[in-house]
């Protein structure tokens, strides 16, 4: 699929005479550099960027930038620069005859936007919007200069800059068929050069519709206080779930806000692996002032390379150039940079209390020598088992204490603290390695006894060869869940006397039933129940349509086509929403039945109902929800079950016995192909990278 990039504007609110506007610096890239390798991340591999203010300069740096990064650029000159944006996107019309994804080069924005827009469907003869719909609480841009969107359920009616009635903002992503231009010409003929002229000439005619983008992020870099927003925006995004305390508390607060900054200032050509390597260095520097007996200085260095191995994972992911050699590099330099620090602290501690009694004990060499080997050892084993957790069983440990990913930040924080207290006595360096040995080592403990429970689990669900995937709906399938939950708390905190907190617990707690059996076992022969149920499945009717389908469900359900495993969804909402909804995004060939509820026909009766028309043994059936209920109906029915990690999550599905994963991508992981489901996923939505972020045999680095 082409992507069509307008890069033409002079945009004098944030160029200047130095630099023209796509070519303005942003967190280590160029505008125009970071909107080309978000797409490209998407999949995108065949990029037309329409230029005209200053384009000599832009096309010299964008073949540049092509050559370094091996992507292919379409040069579009609009020698009409000064009009309206609609003149650059007409500027295509002869080299585009298939649907296409058009972007700006000043709006930047969450690739997970692009990805979900890619998996949905158009017509020849229609255009699909990004829009936002989070109007109240969104600060990253100035209202008065938005684009605004008005809708019927997903149904762009009107859009333009001064529309009193709005429901959203346009973010300036699209995804368009060739009709595009003859719209925009149409519009041209009335005077109107916009790229929203010719969406409201669409519009009339209905066949302009939006994407709800939900909660995720997009900013329009119109200016100079935009600019800093955006910057500020995303250093934000850097600090990930997975970070551990240190990380997330203390080494961010200096790495985003002192060294990261700093590090792309000084070079534009700075690499993560560049950093990678000076954050080894600065650990064997500080094993040295050990050596030579100065600690504290050690241990300051210590923390120092600490906050330096987050640097390069951020510099990683804001330059776009996160690879998988990239984490192989710094997982080995981190190995070798902790065992050269404790030689370090080894030594030291021998020279300084070995064969001393301090505290009551003879600190002799032996039993110094034991605490370090048993620190070096349980630091590489917690690495080596959540990569084995992985290569063996396509699963990685999650939770506060266990989590892959987590614990490097805490031991050398505890090593800085060691080292500072020598201060007073060199014995404490000595029990911060001691901490570190029982620490590790009970970590690997308590991760092997959870894999001894995982693993006949997942074995399980390999060897009884599954024929049949059933999916639940809302929340499995289609992201409804916050429109529903928001909705459901609504109803009742306004009709029951109950508080929003409880209201929402309650609503959670059921899900995965009709609605109506919630309110009913919630608030048992309330009068109010009935008009509350049908105000419910009124507005989600009407409201359902804005949610689109997770990304990772079509390649996920191909995926198991190709194994010829069928595929149904299995609903507590009613029929006639799940087979209009299916309708109308098109999944009408993706699954081999869909059933929705009606009075007598619940999600126990739909699974029975696949059960013998299809003549399947329940053995041989598998269920995917992402509700505690939903486990009661595979239960109930003798049939596998496992959770999606969204409402609920891993000990929440452990307490009642179930197995459980984060996501899609996990759950295919699970039987072993993980190969050919990234794949399948990179035919589906063309992302060469998922293979780099969501690698089957990745070194954790923790």
């Amino acid at each position: 699929m082409k992507c069509l990039i307008i890069a033409a504007g002079k945009g004098s609110r944030l160029s200047n005479e130095t630099l023209p506007k796509p070519l303005v610096p942003l967190c280590g890239l160029s505008l125009i550099e970071r909107v080309i390798l978000t797409a490209s991340n998407c999949g995108l591999d065949d990029f037309c960027v329409v230029t005209g203010y200053d384009g000599d300069r832009v096309r010299s740096f964008l073949d540049n930038f092509a050559n370094r990064r091996n992507i292919k650029i379409t040069h579009i000159i609009n020698d009409e620069w000064e009009k309206e944006n609609g003149i650059s996107v007409l500027k295509a019309k002869g080299l585009i005859k298939e649907n296409f994804i058009l972007l700006m080069c000043d709006h930047i924005f969450d690739e997970t936007i692009l990805r979900g827009l890619m998996t949905e469907r158009i017509s020849h003869n229609e255009v699909l919007l990004c829009i936002d719909r989070n109007m109240q609480n969104n600060t990253l841009f100035d209202v008065d200069e938005m684009t605004k969107v008005f809708l019927k359920e997903d149904r762009i009616l009107d859009i333009g800059k001064d529309l009193e009635r709005y429901d959203a903002y346009d973010t300036g992503i699209f995804l368009c068929s060739p009709a595009i231009f003859g719209a925009i010409e149409e519009s041209l003929h009335r005077g109107d050069s916009t790229l929203s002229g010719g969406m409201r000439v669409l519009a009339r005619k209905g066949r302009a519709r939006g994407f709800d983008i939900g909660n995720t992020y997009w900013i329009d870099v119109d200016d100079a206080k935009a600019l800093k927003r955006a910057e500020k925006l995303l250093y934000g995004k850097l600090i990930k779930p997975a970070d551990g305390l240190i990380s997330r508390y203390i080494n961010r607060r200096f790495s985003l806000g002192i060294f990261t900054p700093l590090f792309l200032k000084l070079s534009k050509g700075i690499t993560p692996n560049q950093v990678s390597i000076l954050s080894f260095i600065v650990g064997l520097i500080s094993s040295i002032f050990f050596l030579i007996g100065n600690a504290m200085i050690g241990a300051l260095l210590i923390q120092i390379s600490s906050i330096l191995d987050g640097c390069d994972g951020e510099i990683a992911r804001l330059k776009h150039m996160q690879s998988s050699l990239g984490d192989f590099v710094d997982a080995v330099l981190d190995r070798y940079a902790d065992g050269l620090i404790l030689f370090g602290i080894f030594y030291y501690s021998l020279i300084e209390i070995g064969n001393r009694k301090i505290f009551g004990i003879h600190w002799s060499p032996l039993i110094i020598s034991t605490i370090f080997a048993l620190a070096i050892l349980g630091n590489l084993m917690v690495s080596y088992t959540s990569a084995k957790s992985v290569v063996n069983f396509g699963y990685r440990y999650r939770g506060r204490w266990i989590a892959a990913g987590r614990g490097r930040d805490i031991r050398l924080f505890q090593l800085f603290i060691g080292g500072m207290m020598t201060y007073f006595h060199p014995i404490f360096a000595l029990f911060a390695v001691l901490i570190i040995a029982i620490q590790t080592n009970v970590l690997v403990l308590w991760r092997t006894s959870l894999s001894w429970v995982w693993f006949p689990k997942r074995d399980s669900l390999i060897k009884n060869k599954i024929k049949a995937v059933i999916f639940d709906f809302d929340g499995t399938v289609v992201n409804t869940m916050p429109f529903l939950t928001e909705l459901a708390v609504k109803l009742m905190t306004e009709n029951y006397n109950i508080s929003k907190d409880a209201a929402q617990k309650r609503y959670l707690e059921t899900s995965g039933m009709h609605f109506a059996s919630q309110i009913e076992l919630i608030f048992p022969d309330h009068p109010k129940n009935q008009e509350v149920v049908n105000t419910f499945e009124s507005m989600k009717q009407e409201g359902i349509f804005a949610h689109s389908v997770f990304p990772e469900i079509i390649p996920t359900v191909r995926y198991f086509s190709n194994k010829k495993i069928k595929t149904f969804i299995c609903s507590s909402s009613p029929q006639e929403i799940i087979r209009s909804y299916t309708k109308a995004k098109k999944l009408d060939d993706l699954f081999d039945g869909f059933f929705g509820y009606k009075p007598g026909f619940g999600k126990g009766e739909q699974i029975d109902f696949i059960l013998q028309h299809h003549k399947l043994h329940p053995e041989k059936v598998l269920f995917v929800g992402d509700s505690l209920r939903d486990f009661d109906f595979a239960k109930d029915k003798k049939i596998k079950f496992i959770g999606i990690e969204r409402i609920f999550k891993q000990k929440d599905f452990q307490k009642i016995g179930a197995l459980s994963v984060s996501s899609m991508t996990d759950f295919v992981k699970l039987f072993g192909e993980s190969e050919k489901y990234l794949n399948t996923f990179e035919n589906v939505t063309r992302n060469p990278s998922l293979t780099k972020k969501e690698g089957f045999i990745t070194i954790l680095s923790i």
